[in-house]
């Protein structure tokens, strides 16, 4: 077990009490965070005992970052589709894609998109699974992460057609086996993986959104399968939620189930704290009611849904009613990075203009989002989120003061307004430091992300998507119509 000091940094524990020691210390003793302070309490024997002494010369000191929604193998696709609509998107691309993806494919994706997300000082994401995985491929990802030395929620997907359809809509989405083999791979899995090294923790994807439940890929059986099996291991279970166009997909479930989305689940028995609803910009405030009620997280991810033009979460109605609200970027293809100081950014611009208050995301709120309150929606709070003694080590060194971003004044409101994600310094993951000085401790990023360009590109082959890349420059049509309606904010 290796001890760790890192002392002399601007330590924002993001504890109950919100402590902050602008000359702090935090000292790791293995796996967990043994002590946080002023650094004028330090026992002057601890610099001499521990194995390694990081000296951070007033660098802001956070817990790790936490990116609740992301897709790994979307890293492979930035600037691919951009100008898409939503469900014609996801019927033409990414499915095709997704269905052509190997466990090899996959596997690199997850180096790539875990190798970004370090850098940007993000020590734990949720792999939302999107596409047919069986036990090698989820091993693959699952690895790679683990080399990489990031924490991982890897969210297994788990499917079932309803009888009678739910829908002829859209075509169905695809999927190989049956429910009780679906459910016994998902638990095979959380068997094998769930806590492993202390890094990866399993969780379900169960897809109940509109889009989904129109393209007939969950059966009220596996909705109610799922929270048992999540209730049987301590589980989250992701889902896109009320994320479809309003022109599209959010008015033809409604017809067709007679409400929204969670009145739906409310009807099937289905709402618990077990979910972590992702997007939920078509949430109508009954339904929120019912979010609150259940006791339910939500993943905002606010650069997604303006890259593809399907609306703005209400955040200050969910706010209000005391739901938990965390931060998510998507996968790159919707969001184009997966740098969650970007993220806090973007949400606490866009959700002040619209309200008209900026003090609704301040930067503290903005950082409690990415930490504290996403712990507590992948169900880890007691373990990460906050730097506190006999929590795991996740920690990020952010260096706000140099330039370009000069933080002289207020470090967290420089993090969140002025920084980027690549202003990381330092990071340690469950006690280990996996980058220093900017530099991942994995060697081999470069061949990890030649391999994912070519894989990228074949890919694209298969599935004869070639055309969008190779257009160097689209000319931007003509803007004439004065009286057009802007889609709602929310």
């Amino acid at each position: 077990m290796t001890s760790i000091l890192l002392r002399n940094g601007y330590v924002v524990t993001v504890d109950p009490d919100r402590r902050v020691f602008p000359n702090g210390y935090v000292h790791v003793d293995g796996e967990w965070i043994a002590a946080v302070g002023p650094m004028d309490q330090l026992a002057p024997a601890v610099a001499d005992e521990v194995d390694e002494v990081l000296e951070l010369g007033g660098k802001l000191v956070i817990p790790g970052l936490i990116n609740l929604h992301d897709h790994h193998w979307a890293s492979l696709f930035k600037g691919f589709d951009e100008g898409a609509e939503m469900e014609p998107w996801l019927v033409s691309h990414v499915i095709p894609i997704a269905m052509a993806l190997t466990p090899g494919n996959l596997q690199i994706a997850s180096y790539v998109s875990s190798l970004e997300m370090l850098r940007y000082g993000v020590t734990c994401s949720v792999n939302h699974l999107a596409n047919v995985n069986d036990a090698d491929s989820y091993a693959g990802m699952a690895r790679a992460g683990q080399e990489v030395g990031v924490r991982q929620v890897l969210a297994k997907e788990v499917r079932g057609t309803p009888d009678p359809p739910f829908s002829t809509d859209y075509p169905a989405y695809p999927h190989i086996r049956s429910l009780d083999e679906e459910f016994a791979l998902a638990e095979e899995i959380v068997r094998q993986w769930h806590g492993k090294d202390g890094v990866v923790h399993v969780g379900l994807a169960t897809e109940t959104g509109a889009f989904y439940m129109l393209s007939n890929t969950t059966s009220t059986e596996t909705i109610h399968r799922s929270l048992a099996l999540a209730d049987k291991y301590d589980l989250r279970i992701s889902n896109h939620m009320g994320c479809g166009s309003p022109a599209r997909t959010i008015p033809q479930f409604t017809e067709i189930a007679g409400g929204g989305e969670i009145d739906y689940l409310q009807r099937l028995k289905a709402l618990s704290a077990r979910w972590l609803f992702i997007h939920d910009q078509w949430l109508e405030d009954r339904e929120l009611d019912l979010v609150a009620q259940a006791g339910a997280s939500l993943a905002l991810c606010t650069s997604s849904g303006a890259f593809r033009a399907v609306g703005i979460a209400p955040l200050r109605k969910m706010l209000a009613r005391g739901i938990n609200v965390g931060l998510g970027t998507d996968g790159a293809y919707s969001a184009g990075s997966l740098d969650v100081v970007q993220q806090m950014r973007i949400t606490a611009l866009v959700h002040n203009a619209i309200n008209a208050d900026p003090t609704l995301i301040t930067a503290e709120r903005a950082i409690e989002m990415a930490t504290i309150n996403a712990a507590a929606a992948v169900g880890l709070r007691d373990q990460i989120g906050s730097l506190e003694a006999g929590k795991r080590a996740d920690i990020t060194v952010f260096d706000v003061t140099h330039p370009p971003v000069n933080g002289w004044h207020r470090p967290v409101s420089s993090l969140v307004f002025s920084a980027t994600g690549t202003d990381a310094h330092t990071v340690l993951v469950n006690g280990q430091v996996v980058l220093r000085d900017r530099r991942p401790g994995f060697t081999d990023e470069i061949e990890v992300v030649e391999e994912g360009r070519a894989i990228a590109r074949t890919l694209l082959e298969k599935t004869n998507l070639t055309d969008y890349p190779d257009t160097p420059w689209r000319t931007p049509q003509p803007i004439t119509d004065l009286d057009r309606a802007t889609t709602p904010a929310r």
